[in-house]
């Protein structure tokens, strides 16, 4: 027979049952919540790391452009300086060498040549040469000779304040117009050629 004792038993039984049931349901419905919230924090903390991970490559590749375009900048500048550096060297040395010729006597033909070209190349009227006055006391027979040969009118000599290593300037008393015939300008003339000549040997 069944005592009291055996249907507490019972239904205590049927209700531990169903209460552990319930529990189990509960934990299941919990872990898979619970896990779908650390899915969807982890799928969150992947895609700050990737967008930390594209910022860091981008400020690392603009910073590494930045080094480049530096480094490009100054190997642009050197290369500016030296260019100048050698064509002035350049130039210093032809100078030199021009200052040396005005010394020789090989300079008298060429000064009495540059002085005719100066003359053929300009209409009667009233100028001024400019000369160092070296090249006037040292060809003064020579000018005479040439000014009475080409008949241009009034020419005045004057001598120069600057020097210009030698050769011939001539303006006209109005100041409309100049003939530069100096070695000086010459020399200056030669620097873009000179220029471009460093140029193809630093390239």
């Amino acid at each position: 027979m069944t005592t009291i004792e055996d249907k507490i038993s019972l239904f205590s039984k049927i209700i531990y049952d169903k209460v552990n049931e319930e529990k189990e349901e509960k934990l299941e419905a919990f872990s898979y919540d619970a896990e779908k919230k650390i899915n969807v924090e982890r799928e969150k903390i992947e895609e700050l790391r990737k967008s930390l991970q594209r910022e860091i490559v981008k400020k690392a590749n603009v910073k590494a452009n930045e080094i480049v375009a530096k480094e490009r900048l100054n190997k642009q500048r050197e290369m500016l300086f030296l260019k100048d550096k050698l064509i002035q060297d350049a130039l210093e040395n032809v100078r030199e060498k021009l200052v040396g010729f005005v010394c020789s006597e090989g300079y008298r033909s060429y000064f009495v040549d540059t002085l005719k070209k100066t003359f053929q190349g300009i209409d009667k009227g009233s100028y001024y040469i400019i000369l160092l006055k070296r090249d006037c006391e040292k060809f003064q027979s020579e000018i005479k000779v040439i000014q009475s040969e080409y008949c241009l009118g009034n020419i005045e000599i004057r001598i120069s304040e600057e020097d210009f290593i030698g050769g011939v300037i001539l303006k006209d008393f109005e100041g409309k117009f100049k003939i530069d015939n100096s070695i000086d300008s010459k020399l200056q003339e030669s620097r873009e050629v000179i220029g471009i000549r460093v140029m193809e040997m630093l390239a």
